[in-house]
């Protein structure tokens, strides 16, 4: 099962879950907590740049802290599944494939180390919309409602071990009451669940897509 630290404001992008019995099938996805995202820095030598292994950039650091400062749009990607969450005009956040208006999001930092979710989605109504545990359902979904802080809306975002399969990292996005979000077997639908001792199948890079002006 995979380790979990839980990321702080200035660091790098991450994602997290709180621990229960075990999860079954609407899925079960895992967690962990901030790595340290370290990239090569480039040197200048005769006119040929070389990457040296042991430098960290100020530059990827930067876009981590930007992108969880809310200043960067980001795809929020499934790794397990390479396709991306998507904001319906309907509410509930859907399973895409990053080419769509609902494709892109905005990492909100807000009180007590946790995070709103916003979609950069317009919706006719008008405002700011962001992503929600939606109890309604069974299991619980994510469903999008007008932005505050409060206990439906906010996340913990945790930076995992592993990367995705371009080699960036991965983050657990997990709400206090309900668990860690997590993508179904058949990756037809995503769901918020505590995870057990089967761990969890859910673990997302955050994708940078530019500034946000």
């Amino acid at each position: 099962m995979r380790s979990i630290r839980a990321i702080s404001l200035g660091t790098v992008l991450v994602l997290g879950l709180p621990a229960c019995s075990s999860s079954t099938e609407p899925a079960a996805s895992g967690t962990s907590t901030p790595s340290e995202a370290a990239a090569t820095a480039t040197t200048e030598s005769t006119g040929a740049s070389t990457s040296s292994p042991e430098a960290t950039t100020s530059t990827e650091a930067a876009s981590a802290d930007d992108v969880l400062a809310g200043k960067r749009k980001v795809l929020i990607h499934i790794a397990e599944d390479d396709k991306d969450w998507s904001a319906s005009y309907e509410g509930p956040v859907e399973i895409g494939d990053g080419t769509d208006d609902g494709a892109l999001w905005k990492i909100v930092p807000a009180a007590g180390d946790k995070y709103l979710i916003e979609a950069l989605r317009p919706r006719e109504e008008g405002g700011r919309w962001c992503v929600k545990a939606d109890d309604t359902t069974e299991p619980v979904s994510l469903g999008t409602t007008r932005c505050a802080e409060n206990a439906d809306t906010l996340f913990s975002v945790v930076a995992l071990d592993e990367k995705d399969d371009k080699g960036r990292a991965t983050y657990s996005f997990t709400h206090e009451k309900h668990g860690t979000v997590q993508v179904r077997n058949d990756g037809s639908a995503l769901y918020i669940q505590q995870v057990g001792d089967g761990g969890a199948r859910g673990s997302y890079s955050l994708v940078d897509r530019g500034e946000i002006k």
